[in-house]
């Protein structure tokens, strides 16, 4: 699901960049769309060949490339495929959480990672009366977030009854071994495809 949108995500970045400058290089574009110059010139190949974008020869053999009307009505689909993607991947998300949360609401609940997931998390929580006892991100300098403190530090938190949720897909791997190494538990939704 994670991948499908971002594939959705940098072919619509591709055609909204060409149709505000059409005239840069290849080495420009994947770095607009920070992916592998190699990987920016097969999509563009495969635009070209589909007909959604077209090429013509600039001075000092550059290329400028313009979005085809073809191509205006892909970026339309693809906005549609994206909402739908992303608003899926939400319900999902919320889904997971609901039925974690709900299930340790006696417990006392730490949030691992800020991002959209935390928000999604704490939005759950709040549905349902849930009480987060804080979020734990490493090396952090925010202090609160959604109204739920921030502790940059395991050491800070008691072992007691607490138990960890994954909202961040970012280190995955290093903040599972170290809640685990701290002897907490900690939940990874299986929207996070972690094994």
């Amino acid at each position: 699901m994670k991948t499908k949108i971002r594939d959705i995500e940098i072919k619509l970045k591709l055609l909204n960049h060409i149709a505000k400058k059409n005239n840069q290089s290849q080495r420009s574009i994947s770095q607009e769309l920070n992916v592998a110059l190699g990987f920016a010139n097969s999509l563009i190949k495969k635009f070209i060949k589909k007909g959604l974008l077209k090429l013509s020869q600039a001075p000092l053999r550059r290329y400028s490339y313009y979005v085809t009307p073809n191509g205006f009505l892909e970026k339309a689909r693809l906005v549609s495929d994206f909402v739908g993607s992303s608003l899926d991947f939400y319900k999902q998300a919320k889904k997971e959480y609901e039925k974690e949360l709900k299930h340790l609401k006696k417990k006392k609940i730490v949030l691992v990672g800020i991002s959209e997931l935390t928000e999604i998390a704490i939005l759950v929580s709040n549905i349902h009366d849930i009480k987060i006892k804080a979020i734990y991100e490493e090396n952090s300098k925010i202090k609160n977030f959604c109204k739920v403190n921030v502790i940059s530090d395991l050491k800070k938190i008691k072992k007691e009854e607490i138990f960890f949720l994954l909202t961040t897909s970012k280190k995955i791997n290093q903040n599972i071994e170290k809640i685990e190494n701290y002897g907490f538990d900690i939940f990874v939704p299986k929207f996070l495809f972690h094994e």
